[in-house]
C-alpha cells in the first residue's frame, strides 16, 4: 500500500518545478490585482461592503450565520480542482490553467483585502477564520491537480504541434493522486460545516468588540 502511495507522486521531475513555477506565478500576479483593485474600492462602495462585513458578523456572534445547502458547498469546494483537473484532458489547458490560477488568486486576494480594508489589523483574523480553514486543504490539492494538469496538458499540445509523443499522465497513478485529493476535499466540506461556523461565532464576539 506505502509502494502505491509514493508511487501516485511519481511525475516527471523535469517537468514539475517549471509547471509549478508558472501556476504559482499566475496565482501570485492574480493576488496582487485583487488586492490592487480592493485598495481601489471606495465611497458607497466602501459604505456597503462595510456594512455587509458587519452584519455578518452580527449574524455570526448570533449563531445566525446559515450553513450553506451541502451540494452548494460541494459546488464551491470542487469547482476550482474540478477545472485544473479537466483542463488536463486537453493542450488548450497549456493556456487555461495559468488563467484559472490567476483568477482564482484574484478572488481569494480581493476577498481578504476586503475584510483587512473593512476592519483593519482585526480583518486578518477573519480572513484567516472564513478561507484560511479550507484553504489550508483546498489551495495544495489545486495545486498538485494543477501541475498534474499542466504537464499532461504540455504533453498533449506537443502532440498536437507534432514535436514528439509527449507523456501523458492519466493512468492509475493519476486516478491514486485524484483519489487523494479527494480524500481532503471531503475533510475540507467536513470542517467547513462543523468547525468554522462554530470558530467564527466564538471569535465574531471579540473582533466586534475591540
Amino acid at each position: 500500500m506505502r509502494r502505491t502511495i509514493v508511487a501516485a507522486w511519481n511525475v516527471p521531475a523535469d517537468g514539475i518545478v517549471p509547471a509549478l513555477i508558472i501556476l504559482s506565478a499566475c496565482f501570485v500576479a492574480g493576488g496582487l490585482a485583487g488586492c490592487l483593485l480592493a485598495a481601489q474600492v471606495g465611497g458607497a462602495g466602501e459604505t456597503s461592503l462595510h456594512a455587509y462585513l458587519e452584519a455578518f458578523l452580527a449574524a455570526a456572534q448570533g449563531g445566525a450565520v446559515d450553513i450553506p445547502a451541502l451540494w452548494g458547498q460541494i459546488w464551491d469546494t470542487l469547482r476550482w480542482p474540478l477545472a485544473a483537473l479537466l483542463l488536463g484532458f486537453t493542450a488548450l489547458g497549456v493556456l487555461g490553467l495559468p488563467v484559472l490560477f490567476a483568477v482564482r488568486g484574484f478572488l481569494l486576494a480581493f476577498s481578504i483585502a476586503s475584510f483587512v480594508r473593512a476592519f483593519g489589523g482585526t480583518g486578518w483574523l477573519l480572513a484567516c477564520l472564513v478561507f484560511g480553514i479550507g484553504g489550508a486543504l483546498s489551495l495544495p490539492v489545486l495545486f498538485v491537480l494543477g501541475v498534474q494538469s499542466f504537464l499532461s496538458a504540455r504533453a498533449l499540445a506537443a502532440r498536437v504541434r507534432g514535436d514528439g509523443k509527449g507523456r501523458v499522465l492519466w493512468g492509475r497513478d493519476c486516478l491514486i493522486r485524484c483519489a487523494m485529493c479527494g480524500g481532503v476535499l471531503c475533510v475540507c466540506i467536513l470542517l467547513e460545516r462543523t468547525a468554522v461556523p462554530a470558530i467564527l461565532s466564538g471569535a465574531a464576539g471579540v473582533l466586534l468588540n475591540r
